[in-house]
């Protein structure tokens, strides 16, 4: 931000004179101190954080062609200090998170709202009833589980219906342990936290809409506690390579940038095919995920220079860790929102 700076014609600090026709006018020759005064109205420092971060240049055209095409190359720049023909990962992050919540919400605005609790549910949702009032009235034949991937995974998880969750939502806290048992779950930590989380989703008094926003906003900021998350696991996964944690930070915002390029453009394509029936957009669904698994992979090995079979078992273990860990944070987050 040097060129908008208001240079002044002597050093406030020891006197110095600056010359018009000097090279270098920036900072003092005599005592090194900055020469501009930073006492301007708030207005100006407004406009000079919002123009920081928001300015749009060729170098953004640039980071976003080699982020998309070029997996890993930018985060390898950065970490061999090569930086001055890219955007910085915060700026760029900036701007693209900015597309992708406005594809978001635009998506959130156009969602089809029918199939809750194994019901067509519009009528109650455009009389606004409440979650617990909807799932209330919903088929007590309707299936359903309890634990959620991984844990669904390496857990047992006895298919249940609406009338086996009536059960449970009438259950008080301390007594979901004997509802484990009884539709043949294992009583343990996790089983009894997913349970305590299912009895909170069927007793929201909150409507559709509102749960709707409360759900947009947690994801919003899960994805962004997911950053320095990843470039945790990502840090202890290969330290060997003697990286900072500055670096994996790099790796993780830059690849968080074309995780919500990717998903953009997977919500783009659900409203373009709405109208279209399941094959379609899970073959679509499918081809996205394959694409961000090969990117992950490519850029992976670029970075983290690791032969692919490394890179290949480290990849599976750091999703592995982080789908966990976002599941845990997901649902914990969730359960202490709304009403």
């Amino acid at each position: 931000m040097a060129r908008n700076k208001l240079k002044q014609h002597s050093c406030a600090n020891c006197g110095f004179e600056f010359s018009a026709n000097r090279e270098h006018v920036n900072y003092c020759p005599n005592c090194g101190q900055e020469n501009h005064n930073p006492r301007f109205p708030l207005v100006h420092y407004c406009y000079e954080l919002l123009e920081g971060f928001l300015h749009f240049d060729t170098k953004f055209l640039y980071s976003l062609k080699v982020l998309l095409f070029k997996p890993g190359k930018i985060t390898h720049d950065y970490i061999n200090n090569i930086r001055g023909r890219y955007t910085p990962p915060f700026r760029l992050f900036i701007f693209i998170s900015i597309f992708a919540f406005i594809v978001i919400s635009l998506f959130e605005k156009n969602l089809a709202k029918s199939g809750y609790f194994g019901t067509y549910s519009g009528e109650e949702i455009k009389s606004n009833m409440t979650i617990s009032e909807i799932f209330d009235i919903s088929a007590d034949t309707a299936t359903d589980y309890i634990l959620i991937p991984p844990f669904s995974w390496v857990m047992k998880n006895p298919e249940i219906t609406n009338a086996n969750l009536r059960e449970l939502k009438k259950t008080s806290p301390d007594s979901v342990a004997m509802w484990l048992i009884k539709y043949g779950y294992n009583n343990n930590v996790f089983t009894r936290f997913f349970a305590l989380n299912k009895k909170l989703r069927i007793s929201r008094q909150m409507t559709v809409s509102e749960a709707g926003l409360m759900i947009s906003s947690i994801f919003k900021w899960l994805f962004l506690i997911m950053i320095p998350v990843n470039a945790f696991i990502l840090f202890f996964l290969f330290y060997r390579r003697h990286l900072l944690f500055y670096d994996t930070m790099l790796y993780s915002i830059h690849f968080s940038c074309f995780f919500l390029i990717i998903y953009s453009v997977l919500l783009l394509e659900v409203l373009l095919f709405l109208k279209v029936k399941g094959p379609l957009l899970l073959v679509l669904a499918m081809l996205n995920l394959l694409l961000l698994v090969m990117y992950l992979a490519i850029s992976m090995k670029k970075v983290f220079k690791y032969p692919w079979i490394s890179t290949t078992l480290r990849l599976v273990f750091s999703c592995l860790i982080s789908f966990t860990l976002y599941q845990l944070i997901h649902y914990t987050i969730s359960f202490n929102s709304g009403k």
